[in-house]
């Protein structure tokens, strides 16, 4: 094992990051290169050199770095970094060939890779997802919402969410390092049930269950039974007394709209593909997190998903969702940042984005 470590020490190119910290250790700590030389495996002429390009260039790079840029210039450059800010998902190759037609000069990937390495740019995996955000439908939603006066005891967030034994397991486990994880688990899928909960600032207000999915019939009736029977909902401007909800076909039918605004409750429909201004569906990917914490799989214990599933958003009853509405541009006092929303990760509603 020594051995391995004295190879790599002293045989091996220190990375930028090992070079910024012997120069960290030199300029601000007052250790003498002859001392660093000591604790970082290498001579004292390499740490001199290291000190050197940085005190002459103001930064540390590599010689492959330097040699790239001065047969490349910034015009060329800036052109390659424009190319993957527009085609981020162009392999190397295919973008050495769009440059070599562009510039008439020969290129090699490893120089491709160097120069938008340089820029920020790195291998990542694509997220996928169909998004066709309009700005008129923000502004719209904006307008209603400033039409209105509201506070966060106003407001009521309703969605639909399915559960199957799926969303129970858990997907990562640790293991040792260059085998698989072999795990014996579960594989027999348990129905499917759909909820339609409602969510307030102190957490779910309440929640609906059917089999497979919800019609307008059944979506109405739960509407009906949370308007009618919750203790909590009043009329506007009481509590609970503003909808907001997606634009589903089902949720736009105008006698549920009549209704809902005859009996003192004011919908607000959502942008289309704007989840982001939804906060139940951060609680959706919280819950089905909680799911996975606590369903024991294998167990000769283990109850239905509806058992599972009630039993999670119960533990959400009493749940501080202020923050969350912070996060989705909501605030006290009736004020609405949209910007707030859209600069938001959707990694915890289950949603994904391609660059544009």
């Amino acid at each position: 094992m020594a051995n391995i470590i004295v190879h790599n020490v002293r045989h091996q190119h220190a990375g930028a990051n090992t070079v910024y910290y012997a120069l960290y250790g030199h300029y601000f700590l007052g250790i003498s290169r002859k001392s660093l030389a000591v604790i970082y495996g290498k001579s004292e002429s390499t740490i001199h050199e290291w000190c050197k390009k940085f005190e002459r260039d103001g930064f540390f790079r590599r010689k492959q770095r330097q040699q790239v840029y001065k047969k490349f210039g910034t015009e060329m450059r800036k052109w390659l970094v424009e190319l993957y800010q527009r085609e981020p998902v162009l392999f190397l190759d295919e973008a050495k060939q769009k440059f070599q037609e562009r510039f008439h000069k020969n290129i090699s990937i490893s120089s491709v890779c160097v120069i938008i390495h340089e820029a920020g740019f790195s291998w990542k995996t694509i997220e996928r997802r169909a998004i066709q955000i309009r700005e008129a439908e923000i502004v719209r939603f904006v307008r209603e919402l400033l039409s209105i006066q509201w506070d966060l005891y106003n407001l009521v967030f309703l969605d639909e969410v399915s559960f199957d034994s799926r969303d129970m397991l858990r997907r990562k486990g640790y293991g040792v390092v260059g085998r698989k994880i072999v795990f014996r688990g579960e594989f027999c899928r348990k129905p499917r049930v759909s909820f339609l909960c409602f969510l307030g600032a102190g957490g779910m207000l309440d929640s609906f269950w059917t089999e497979g999915t919800f019609n307008r019939r059944k979506f109405f009736d739960c509407c009906r039974s949370f308007a009618m029977h919750n203790a909590h909902v009043q009329s506007y401007p009481g509590f609970y007394s503003v909808w907001i909800l997606d634009g589903a076909r089902i949720h736009c039918d105008a006698n549920i709209i009549r209704y809902l605004r005859s009996v003192g409750i004011i919908p607000i429909f959502l942008p289309a593909y704007c989840p982001f201004f939804n906060p139940i569906e951060i609680i959706f990917g919280l819950i089905k997190k909680d799911l996975q914490r606590y369903y024991h799989e294998n167990s000769s214990n283990s109850r239905s998903v509806l058992s599972e599933v009630c039993g999670a958003i119960n533990r959400f009853k009493i749940y501080p969702c202020s923050k969350i509405f912070e996060h989705c541009g909501y605030l006290p006092g009736g004020v609405f940042l949209p910007e707030k929303g859209l600069s938001q990760s959707l990694k915890n509603m289950n949603f994904n984005i391609t660059p544009e």
